[in-house]
């Protein structure tokens, strides 16, 4: 199992406190787990593009309509272009663009 969430991999594993507010789904995790060979390992965000970008259109037509992709020619254009990016092993990097402060020393 991947994620990149390295607080919920730390809540699953016990080794972090579980917060109420995510309680019940830490535990059910951690039940369907039981018996099984379960890894858990935390990937970089930038490791979950596809998944991200994926996630944010299924957050866009939430509760209008469902999203159904069948094959790679029907996926969106940055879709493809992430996977053939993966498929070649060219890395995600995220860049910041850093803001220019201006300090002031008064004094």
């Amino acid at each position: 199992m991947e994620t990149d969430s390295l607080a919920v991999k730390n809540m699953v594993e016990g080794a972090w406190h579980i917060p109420w507010e995510v309680t019940m789904e830490i535990r059910r995790i951690q039940v369907l787990k039981e018996g099984l060979e379960v890894a858990i390992e935390h990937t970089l965000r930038e490791g979950n593009k596809l998944a991200d970008f994926m996630a944010n259109i299924v957050f866009s037509v939430a509760g209008t309509d469902s999203i159904s992709y069948n094959d790679f020619q029907a996926l969106p254009k940055e879709a493809k272009t992430i996977l053939n990016m993966d498929k070649r092993q060219i890395p995600n990097l995220r860049i910041r663009k850093l803001q220019n402060r201006i300090y002031t020393h008064d004094g």
